[in-house]
Formats: structure tokens, sequence, C-alpha cells
């Protein structure tokens, strides 16, 4: 390869302040009177930055501070002046060197006072001495690095600053927004305002609501209009305009396929839902396993859940309880047809609490499934005797008096 084809880049890794003072020296920006002026400023923030992160008498701090000041003039610099030498060096020129040092601070200062996260009454994984002590030294920020994590924690205000406006717009006390993540809160009021509402929902509230969204919207797809938003303070609008489109794409609220209790137990956490009583818990329970109740009518032992699961299994009507004859007429059918197991996993999955799908799909499947076949599918029971033994220990079976 020709010579003329090799390209040789220099990289040049010094401290912004470094490349700034050797740029303004080289062109006649910064004098000798100005360069001994900042290093009688600097001598004398050394020893101040040593008495703060540890001793102004061992060699090591004096050289961390050194280090520090530097680190904070370059941010202070490259920041304020986008990478420009020229006007960085004439700053220099026109103003104190410690100046820089604590402009630098004051950035470190109110970037960490910005909130990290969107959470509510969240704790800083720091405190802001132990933050300015490892970006100053151990981790200093780069100017993108800087810039990235300063547009991260201002987003989180936005976050914030919208979801406040949301909680005192629909009457929420602060003191419940405790551990709240902040986009949980804007995510409800919005679906508040969809459904008309006037205030954030407890867990049958919010039921009731996503009910009320599923069955008022159309083709499987849920559309919030932009004009729900038209009343919302500018400076919130593009944070509530992205949750918006958040939950139209990502929640799934108009997807009937997906039973009620199952979609709550998939979206309610993004959801800000206030604590609610007993009341509010059976309420939930009832309204979104209804068919389950309607069914079941209050009794949950297994020996009633397995006497419904035989029903269905069958074809018949779902009972808790079944006579004799109709016990004798399921030893039949089986035999016959075998067990419609798809059809009891359908119910168990469509219509039963959340909380016990697992739990009851196991008793079927393998528990009472793989026994009952072994009991009820004998062709030499020909009287039925241990099929119904086997029935009446696991179902409720009515027996006649005699």
């Amino acid at each position: 390869m020709s010579d003329k084809h090799r390209n040789i880049e220099v990289v040049d890794k010094r401290p912004f302040f470094e490349k700034t003072l050797g740029f303004g020296l080289k062109n006649r920006i910064l004098d000798q009177e100005k360069c001994r002026a900042m290093i009688a400023d600097a001598a004398k923030g050394t020893v101040q930055v040593a008495a703060f992160f540890g001793t102004s008498h061992l060699h090591t701090d004096l050289e961390n501070a050194r280090q520090r000041i530097v680190n904070l003039i370059s941010l202070y610099l490259e920041h304020t002046f986008s990478g420009d030498l020229q006007k960085a060096a004439q700053s220099l020129r026109d103003n104190t060197f410690l100046s820089h040092s604590r402009g630098g601070n004051e950035m470190l200062k109110a970037l960490h006072a910005l909130p990290d996260s969107t959470v509510f009454g969240d704790t800083k994984g720091q405190g802001l001495k132990e933050f300015q002590d490892e970006r100053t030294l151990a981790k200093p920020f780069s100017l993108n690095a800087y810039r990235k994590e300063c547009k991260a924690r201002e987003e989180c205000a936005a976050v914030i600053a919208a979801a406040l406006w949301f909680a005192e717009d629909l009457g929420l006390e602060h003191s419940e927004l405790e551990f709240a993540g902040a986009e949980t809160v804007i995510r409800t009021a919005l679906l508040v305002r969809l459904g008309g509402g006037e205030e954030f929902p407890d867990r049958l509230g919010f039921a009731r609501l996503v009910a009320a969204v599923r069955g008022s919207s159309g083709a499987g797809k849920l559309k919030i209009s932009k004009k729900l938003l038209d009343d919302v303070p500018l400076e919130y609008r593009g944070v509530a305009d992205k949750v918006r489109r958040d939950i139209e794409k990502q929640d799934g609220l108009a997807d009937l396929a997906v039973g009620l209790d199952s979609l709550l137990n998939l979206v309610e956490l993004r959801y800000f839902v206030r604590e609610g009583g007993l009341g509010d818990v059976e309420g939930f329970d009832a309204l979104v396993s209804k068919e389950w109740h309607k069914v079941t009518k209050g009794k949950e032992d297994p020996y009633s859940r397995l006497t419904v699961f035989m029903c269905i299994a069958v074809g018949a009507k779902p009972k808790t309880t079944v006579s004799e004859a109709e016990a004798r007429a399921m030893v039949r059918k089986v035999r016959k047809d075998g067990f419609d197991s798809g059809a009891v996993l359908a119910f168990i999955r469509d219509s039963a609490p959340f909380e016990i799908k697992d739990n009851l799909l196991s008793l079927w499947e393998e528990e009472f499934l793989p026994e009952a076949e072994q009991y009820l599918i004998d062709d030499d029971d020909l009287k039925y005797t241990r099929a119904m033994k086997f029935l009446k220990e696991n179902c409720n079976i009515k027996v006649k008096s005699s």
C-alpha cells in the first residue's frame, strides 16, 4: 500500500482545560501574567478542595485535588463553549481560574438535584458529596456523558411534573403518591379521562374502568384521541402524549381474546391504583371472575371444583353436586367419547380467578385426570363399581337416601 493511502489520526486525550491552556498560549490569548495568576489561584483552590474531600496535609490528597479542579474546569469550559477552544481560552483570560472550577461544581450540584428516577419519594443512590467525590476524580464526566445524564434526569423531572399536574387535576393528595411511579399516575389519569371518570380508582374501580374501555373499543383496537389532552398545559402535553401512545401500543386493553382477570394481571403494575378495603377485594374478585362465581356459587373446596370440571369434561351443565344417575351418565359418556380435557382447561383459563389458575390446572391435569382415566375407562368394570367409588371419593355425588 502506498504512503498516500495511509492516514494517521492523532487522538488528543488531554483534559479539555489543558487543551484550552495550550491553545490560548499558542495563539497569544493568554499571557504569562495571566498564567501566574492562574497558578496562584490553583494553589489556593487545591488546598480548599483537598480539605473538603480529605486533608490538605497529604501529598496524595493534594494531587487528587489538583486533578479534581482540572476535571471541573474541563467540564465547565467544554460544556459552556461546546468544545470551542478559542472561546474557552478567552473565558480563561477574562475570568478567574477558580470561577471556572466553581462553574463545574455548580453543574454537578444542579445535575445531582435533578431526580434520577420517576418514582415518587425514591431516595437517591448517592448523597451530594459522594456524587461530587466520584464525578470529580474516580469517574469524571466526559461532555457526552454529562449531557446524556442531564437529558435523562431532565426527562425524569418532566415526567414527575406532569404526573403531579394530573394528580392535582383529579384531586389526589401528594401523600398518596409515595413510591408510586410517575408514569403509572399519568397512565391511570388518561384512562380515567377516557372513561369519563373524576378520580383515581381503587382496584375494583380500575377493573370496572378497564372493562368499560374494552366494551367501548371497536375491532380490538384501542384509540385514545389527542383531544383528551387539550386542557393539559403545553409543558406536560408531550409527556402525556407519549404515555397515550404507549397505552395504545403496549397494553392491549381492547384484546377481548384475553380474559379480564388475565389482562389486569398483565397491566395492573403499569397503572396507579389506590388502596381499597375488603369490599374492594371482594368486588374485584366477583367482577373479574363472574362466570367462575356463577358456576361454583362460592364453593371453593376441591370436591366441588372437580365436580364442575367433570361436568364440563363430558359436555354437561357444570354443577358443584351431581346425582348418582348423573355420575353414571358421566362414566358412560367418558367410555364412549373420552374426556374433553381441552374444554376444562379453557374454562379454567377464561373464567377462574387469576391467582388460582395454576393450582386448578395442576389439580385437573396432574392430580385428577390421570387417575380418572385409569378408573373410569376400565372395560372390566362392567357395573361401574370402581368408577363410581372413585367419583364419590373425589367429587360431590348426592346419594339417594334409602
